[in-house]
C-alpha cells in the first residue's frame, strides 16, 4: 500500500470496524476519530446535548485535520466520523491522501445499525434518512473508491474490498 487510507460515510457503515481489520491486515496504525474526541472531550452524545452540535464540528475539525495531516506524512488507517465531510477543510484536506474510502449501505440498515448506540443524529428514522440524502454528494465528492454493501455482508469481505482497492 502506498499512502494513507480514510474511511468516509454514514453512521453504521462500519468504518470503525472495518478500519480496524484493514490496518490490522496491512500492517499500519489505526485512528478512529470518533474515539480521538471522545477520549479528550467525552462522550460524543455529551458535546452534542451540552454544547451542540456546532460546537462538536468545531472540534471534529481540528482532529480530523491534524489526524490527515499526519496520515498524509505516513501510512495509518484513519475512520472519519459520518459528519466530518460536512467540513469544507476537511474535504480539502481529503483531497491530499492517495485512497479515501466510501463505506455504503442503504439508510435502513445504517438506521437499524445504529439504533442502540444512543447517536444523537439517530433518533428519527425519517430525519436520518433525510440527513443520509445530504451527505451523500459530499462522501460521493471526497471518495476515490466506493464499497457498496447490502447489509448481511462480513466485514471481512468489506475489509477485502478496501484492501483491493488500495492495492490496485
Amino acid at each position: 500500500m502506498k499512502g494513507s487510507v480514510a474511511l468516509v460515510g454514514f453512521m453504521g457503515a462500519g468504518k470503525t470496524q472495518v478500519g480496524r481489520l484493514v490496518a490490522q491486515r496491512l500492517g499500519v496504525p489505526f485512528v478512529d476519530t470518533d474515539k480521538v474526541i471522545a477520549d479528550r472531550h467525552g462522550t460524543i452524545a455529551d458535546l452534542f446535548s451540552e454544547r451542540g452540535e456546532p460546537a462538536f464540528r468545531e472540534i471534529e475539525r481540528g482532529i480530523v485535520l491534524s489526524e490527515l495531516t499526519a496520515a498524509a506524512r505516513s501510512a495509518r488507517v484513519v475512520a472519519l466520523g459520518g459528519g466530518a465531510v460536512t467540513i469544507a477543510d476537511v474535504r480539502v484536506a481529503l483531497q491530499s491522501l492517495p485512497h479515501v474510502i466510501w463505506l455504503d449501505a442503504p439508510p435502513r440498515v445504517l438506521f437499524a445499525r445504529v439504533q442502540s448506540g444512543g447517536r444523537p443524529l439517530a433518533r428519527d428514522e425519517a430525519l436520518f434518512e433525510a440527513l443520509y440524502a445530504r451527505r451523500r454528494p459530499l462522501y460521493g465528492e471526497v471518495s476515490t473508491t466506493v464499497v457498496r454493501a447490502a447489509g448481511r455482508e462480513r466485514l471481512a469481505w468489506m475489509a477485502d474490498k478496501v484492501i483491493a482497492a488500495v492495492a490496485a
